[in-house]
């Protein structure tokens, strides 16, 4: 009876401790664990190589901006990591940003986006976010249409700019809340303005050239139109001008011809009575000149 109530307060004695060590070691565990179940150690190495973990940067923030975080190499402090959604072209697009301690974008990572698929879902394809590796950030990021010229752009996706644009928006965001809350730098904010709003823009100024586009083909058609227009009443008018001064030569023509006839008829006519006349009047002639003949006769006998 005794050994066995010995044996159960080793054992309580035991358990107590265990339980007392792992509730201690879950203590200092438990940040790490939910930090690296947020951005797991593959990603890290992927946006930001070196770093092994990554711990809470204690910095307030507001959308765009979701999480920031202090990615580590062992105990140094090598950069920052920040989650941040954008508008996308059919939703929202999450983006986690690397930037190393000497202001450089060392990579992005898309966490989740619903583009359409073979077009704007290509910004989640390593051939379009390798090309946010290892970029200047003191004059912000920009999105171009062809090849960078400068090391602070970055190539968009041909037939998916809307979609590109949204994650140059998305790191412009995460550049600008790196300069200003946790450089603390109002010196490049004119810069990073600049960069944000160009960097969501290019979808603007490619909305503008749309607006353009229809602006000149319009215009080219308006002045087609407005051409045909004047070569078809030059046409209509040169035709029905000459059918008309044609149609009235003729029509002058014809009277003139017609009274010219009627009047050649008339002169016959004339013609035809004078003689009538005259046959009329030999006629008459002739019979008074018997008539006088047979008188002479009758006096004579």
């Amino acid at each position: 009876m005794k050994e066995n109530i010995k044996l159960g307060i080793i054992l309580l004695i035991i358990t107590s401790i265990a339980g007392f060590c792992l509730s201690i070691a879950n203590g200092a565990t438990k940040d790490i664990i939910a930090e690296n179940s947020k951005v797991n150690k593959e990603d890290l190495k992927i946006v930001l190589p070196g770093a092994d973990k990554i711990k809470d940067a204690g910095v307030e923030f507001s959308d765009p901006i979701n999480e920031v975080y202090e990615a580590y190499k062992g105990s140094e402090m090598v950069g920052y990591v920040i989650k941040v959604t954008s508008k996308g072209f059919h939703g929202p697009v999450d983006i986690m940003v690397a930037i190393s301690k000497d202001d450089k974008l060392t990579g992005i990572k898309i966490l989740s986006q619903s583009e359409t698929p073979g077009v704007g879902a290509k910004v989640a394809e390593d051939k379009f976010t390798s090309r946010f590796k290892n970029i200047p950030i003191r004059n912000g990021v920009k999105m171009v249409k062809k090849a960078p010229s400068k090391d602070n752009e970055v190539e968009s996706i041909s037939g998916a700019t809307i979609s590109s644009n949204a994650v140059g928006k998305g790191v412009s965001e995460a550049v600008k809340f790196y300069m200003q809350t946790i450089k603390g730098e109002d010196a490049g904010n004119e810069k990073l303005e600049e960069s944000t709003d160009g960097t969501s823009g290019a979808s603007e100024e490619t909305k503008k050239e749309e607006k353009k586009t229809p602006e000149k083909v319009d215009g080219e058609s308006g002045a087609s139109l407005e051409e045909n227009k004047k070569e078809e009443a030059k046409s209509t008018d040169g035709t029905s001008g000459a059918s008309e001064e044609e149609s009235k030569k003729e029509e002058v023509k014809s009277v003139d011809g017609n009274s010219g006839a009627s009047e050649e008829g008339k002169k016959e006519e004339k013609n035809t009575k004078k003689e009538e006349i005259k046959q009329t009047d030999g006629e008459s002639g002739a019979s008074v000149s018997l008539n006088n003949d047979s008188l002479k006769l009758a006096l004579a006998r």
